[in-house]
């Protein structure tokens, strides 16, 4: 970057720190944030209240990634419609107040799931395609940048959502846990995104027109196909690692505390990867950040856990969750036409949700027919690595990529 440029991306930084920050702490505190990384910590105490199996609590989350794919569009258009601000003010809130009700279950498991559909159904507008409108709208030369610090919320809320979920259970119980995790949104990101979100923040630009790319391109299938194995094994590992390691003898204090370096990995993850991919053929640089987590699958499917073990592990597996995020739409943009970039990111992004799914409850389903999640870690372990060579296989850039870096330079 020669000096005039990040001189300009500074300058850009300084005028919206107040924007950013509000963007920051709104997708921390979004439904990628505390629903994802606390609900391993509930596992045990909603088995130990109403007897179901960790695959059926786990099926929660699968309810909540379904209803996204479904309302993503919905939420897209009233963002441009009404703002980023009055969607976000209104799902944040709406978010807090669902996920509060999960303290209110009294056993039917039904009653659970439609939980979990009202906590997507409000809280969709809490996600990165809300955040990064207003970050696209003020960010010109430093957007990829300022992009990349938007989504680093969820991140700190991996590193400590999970201990202060144990903290606020061993205190006040679960029921009461949840209230006070639901109230977070609501009095943390709800008056920053007031204070610090003004304007309105419009995004204005024409509707996006077009198809996705070729559906018998093979670099789609290629793509979609390794994002459903990564979103599946990283969304499907996170939910359940605490009663992987507990299930193993690891101490809960240890296991809970051993999964908050997961949301340090994320950090780590999402600005080396970005990093990376501008200086290295991506595919390469997916592979080896695909490949971490397979290895800790292996490790731990060994037999090999103790304290140390897991933290390695969580930390493996972090960097893959913190990538997946720079990854999708990078590797769009270098191997798909960019004039169809937006039909064919979301048509990719719903094969990426898709994953997630699945995962949580697949990998819990090895625990409640074997007692053990060893067959999980080892599905898990082969989804990675089938992902990793579906990357390899995409190729060099096309030259159509090429063509349009060396016009727009």
């Amino acid at each position: 970057m020669s000096p005039p440029i990040a001189a300009d991306a500074w300058n850009e930084l300084r005028r919206n720190w107040r924007l950013l920050t509000a963007c920051t702490v709104g997708f921390g505190m979004s439904l990628s944030g505390i629903p994802f990384y606390t609900l391993g910590v509930f596992v045990d105490p909603l088995h130990a209240a109403f007897g179901w199996s960790v695959g059926q609590i786990q099926l929660g989350l699968t309810i909540s990634y379904l209803t996204t794919m479904a309302v993503l569009p919905a939420v897209g258009w009233l963002a441009d419609r009404y703002g980023v601000r009055a969607v976000g003010l209104t799902s944040l809130t709406l978010l807090g107040v669902a996920f509060a009700c999960l303290g209110l279950q009294r056993g039917p498991l039904w009653a659970f799931y439609l939980n979990w559909f009202c906590i997507s159904l409000f809280g969709t507008g809490t996600l990165a395609i809300t955040w990064t409108r207003a970050i696209t709208d003020a960010f010109q030369v430093g957007r990829g940048l300022a992009l990349g610090l938007s989504l680093l919320g969820t991140g700190v809320i991996g590193i400590f959502g999970p201990p202060a979920t144990r903290a606020l259970i061993d205190a006040v119980g679960w029921r009461w846990a949840y209230a006070c995790l639901g109230a977070a949104p609501i009095l943390i990101a709800v008056p920053t995104t007031l204070l610090f979100l003004r304007g309105g923040a419009h995004i204005a630009r024409p509707a996006a027109t077009g198809l996705p790319a070729r559906l018998a391109d093979p670099r789609m299938w290629l793509i979609g196909g390794a994002f459903i194995f990564i979103a599946g094994g990283v969304s499907g590992l996170i939910p359940n690692l605490i009663k992987v390691f507990t299930t193993e003898g690891i101490p809960r204090a240890d296991a809970v505390l051993a999964t908050s370096v997961v949301g340090v990995f994320v950090v780590i993850g999402r600005v080396a990867c970005g990093a990376l991919v501008d200086r290295f053929w991506a595919p390469a640089v997916a592979a080896i950040f695909v490949l971490a987590p397979a290895f800790a699958c292996v490790l731990l499917a060994g037999g090999l856990i103790h304290p140390a073990t897991a933290v390695i592990a969580c930390a493996l597996i972090g960097l893959t969750a913190g990538a997946e995020f720079d990854l999708l739409p990078f590797l769009v943009g270098r191997y798909l036409p960019l004039e169809r970039y937006t039909a064919s990111l979301a048509v990719l992004s719903s094969c990426f949700y898709l994953g997630a799914a699945a995962g949580g409850p697949a990998i819990a389903s090895f625990y409640d027919r074997l007692g053990s999640y060893g067959a999980g870690l080892w599905t898990a372990a082969a989804l990675f690595t089938g992902a990793a060579v579906a990357l390899l296989c995409l190729g060099p850039y096309p030259k159509f990529e090429r063509a349009a870096s060396t016009a727009a330079d």
